[in-house]
């Protein structure tokens, strides 16, 4: 069984390379039938180097450059898409198309059955959201036999890009219809989780895409359980079953992953199970993380999840919700605890981003940025009405 994996823009580069180098350095401490089986979903292995099945595209190489992959599964060339998505979408995708279908072709050769593809990319950029949202169109169509699942990185709410509320919402309401499942990160909680629980104080974006990275990488890492060669494959599936509601309208998963320590505080943690179990749900519940966990607060409860305990003695305690344990100690933690949750936690910032975007439509602001590139009113009030009906959907089941 291979995952494949589609790393778009800088943002979708710099995370992946930052999840594959961190999965790469976590097979030094795993056990044999670990890495046997590591090897098996995410990498080839080349003159003693194992690559990551995946591909890069960029419309600028500075990023692609960068990174140690063979040259047959990278795309990159010398004009970005100005954080404009009509400009990735309508201009890169289409001039684009032929070369990106090629080395997609050589991948699948190599992968010899690819059972999912999960697309790496900002919501809020060109190129990561515009030809991002192209290229998935295309994979659905030319590929229907293959899963495809979305890891998208939200933008900073206060605000980056001019554009970004724009691209977001043109983002979601394009892949909303063709991805299985989306899996949120968002750039304020990592950056926050920087300052508050591992001593930063003024984090690089480095750091933050190492945060975000290290958190997918605790869903992805394989499970061993009763020696049985792997229950990964049930993880996945257990990913359609968070998906697998009525009419496919909750599609939007959030991780959450404890302990969140500096490497000089691991020696000293002294969690058990129950401690641990208790937090992330309360986690979970509220919407809130391991720096601010509200206490006070009943909650939601999510509509699916699935919990992924690993370390030591994971097997000696009962978890209350549905749990796949593992004994492997991730990233040198006695114990720890990742849930992959289906919410309505979202919800508020997806308001955010929503009325920024209605207000700048209202206004027809910038809008001509697009029009120039084939992307009419008409288009983003299509990608409103999306978004506003997702939104509406997820308070519907609050209430």
């Amino acid at each position: 069984m291979s995952l494949g994996f589609i790393q778009l823009g800088q943002c979708g580069n710099q995370i992946g390379h930052a999840l594959f180098d961190f999965m790469i350095q976590e097979t030094q401490m795993s056990s044999p039938g670990a890495q046997a089986l590591l090897n098996e979903i995410f990498f080839f292995e080349r003159k003693n180097k194992q690559i990551a099945k995946s591909l890069l595209i960029d419309m600028e190489p500075k990023v692609v450059e960068r990174q140690n992959i063979h040259s047959a599964f990278s795309l990159t060339k010398q004009e970005g898409s100005g954080n404009n998505w009509a400009y990735g979408f309508n201009n890169h995708g289409p001039a684009n198309k032929n070369a990106i279908l090629q080395i997609m072709d050589t991948l699948l050769e190599e992968c010899g059955y690819l059972e999912s593809l999960f697309f790496i990319s900002s919501l809020a950029g060109g190129t990561g959201s515009g030809l991002g949202s192209y290229i998935l169109e295309l994979m659905a169509d030319r590929y229907p036999e293959i899963e495809l699942f979305n890891i998208c990185v939200m933008p900073h709410l206060t605000g980056e890009v001019i554009l970004q509320s724009l691209n977001t919402v043109l983002t979601i309401g394009s892949i909303y219809q063709h991805s299985e499942g989306i899996i949120l990160l968002q750039n304020d909680e990592a950056q926050a989780l920087c300052n508050n629980l591992l001593n930063l104080k003024s984090p690089s974006l480095n750091d933050i895409n190492q945060v975000m990275s290290t958190n997918l990488a605790s869903f992805f890492w394989p499970c061993l359980t009763n020696q049985v060669y792997s229950t990964f494959h049930n993880n996945l599936q257990y990913v359609q079953e968070l998906l697998n509601i009525t009419n496919n309208q909750y599609k939007l998963l959030q991780l959450n992953q404890i302990p969140q320590l500096p490497q000089q505080s691991k020696a000293f943690q002294n969690d058990t199970w129950s401690a641990l179990e208790k937090r992330i749900q309360q986690m979970v519940l509220t919407g809130t993380k391991e720096y601010n966990i509200n206490w006070h607060k009943k909650g939601q409860q999510p509509f699916k999840q699935l919990m992924i305990a690993r370390g030591n003695d994971v097997k000696k305690h009962q978890f209350n919700w549905n749990t796949v344990q593992d004994e492997h100690q991730f990233n040198k933690n006695e114990k720890s605890i990742t849930v992959v949750h289906n919410s309505s936690n979202i919800v508020e910032s997806l308001n955010q981003i929503s009325d920024r975007a209605n207000q700048m439509i209202q206004e027809r602001a910038y809008l001509y940025q697009y029009e120039k590139f084939g992307v009419k009113i008409q288009h983003f009030q299509e990608s409103m009405g999306v978004v506003e009906g997702i939104i509406n959907d997820y308070e519907q089941l609050i209430q």
